[in-house]
């Protein structure tokens, strides 16, 4: 499959995830004790790009903060739901529109940061966006990723291969210590570095439009009779099963010299 297929894709996935991005129960909308600690230090005067900004949750925790947030997205009917949903909350400094991560369409070193999060995994060569997002940093911005890990390099194909059983567009995962290097390779010196504690959610609150129901429901339950491991720790809880995801948080500083 070549990118412009995987874009038609992703595009196809998330038109039927729009629910999973929506109210104030979507986990893209979960608050930690400070919504922005995995992004900071945030100035006042910053002009903040969102790469694969989905429906803008993490652009909205931003721009408080910030002069300017602009975030970029594959799918139309995320930003329209996040446009309506920023409209309704009186955000008028966060700016949506559709763009390709992979060929993002600003001059370099257009911003002094760039971050994506829980999106990297989507891209089916993440090194390209990772460049692109090294382009249009100022020199001495920073590039900031965020995104979700497998438990271990034992179990990353069986967690993949779920997660694409969950949502098609889903390309694959990086250990942490891979985010740190395209990082520190391809942008510059790492500054911070930060791996989460696992969030546990039901599965049923995953399980789109997008999802072939039965089949991630029948490996999660071959796991829970001691079957193989997904990655997804999962356990019961009543009438529902509780699945766990760990992200990992990098952020790098833009070297000048490339």
């Amino acid at each position: 499959m070549d990118s412009s297929e995987h874009d038609a894709v992703v595009r196809r996935s998330f038109e039927r995830q729009v629910g999973l991005f929506t109210g104030d129960d979507s986990p893209f909308a979960r608050r930690p004790a400070s919504p922005v600690a995995w992004l900071e230090p945030l100035e006042g005067d910053m002009i903040v790009l969102d790469v694969a900004c989905g429906a803008a949750h993490a652009a909205e925790q931003a721009a408080p903060h910030v002069r300017q947030v602009v975030g970029v997205d594959l799918t139309p009917e995320l930003l329209d739901l996040g446009r309506d949903r920023l409209r309704a909350a009186g955000i008028v400094n966060v700016l949506l529109q559709e763009g390709n991560a992979a060929d993002l369409a600003f001059v370099d070193a257009s911003f002094d940061l760039v971050e994506c999060r829980g999106a990297l995994h989507h891209f089916p060569h993440p090194e390209q966006p990772v460049a692109e997002m090294a382009r249009v940093c100022r020199p001495g911005g920073r590039v900031v990723i965020s995104d979700m890990v497998p438990p271990s390099g034992e179990v990353r194909e069986a967690f993949d291969e779920l997660h694409r059983q969950l949502d098609p567009s889903h390309a694959g995962v990086l250990l942490e210590i891979e985010i740190a290097e395209l990082l520190r390779s391809t942008v510059g010196p790492l500054s911070y570095g930060e791996t989460t504690d696992p969030i546990t959610i039901p599965a049923s609150h995953i399980l789109t439009d997008a999802a072939d129901r039965k089949a991630v429901m029948s490996a999660l339950h071959a796991e829970l009779d001691g079957g193989p491991a997904t990655g997804f720790d999962p356990r019961v809880d009543s009438d529902d099963v509780l699945v766990s995801f760990t992200s990992t948080v990098v952020h790098a500083t833009r070297d000048s010299r490339r």
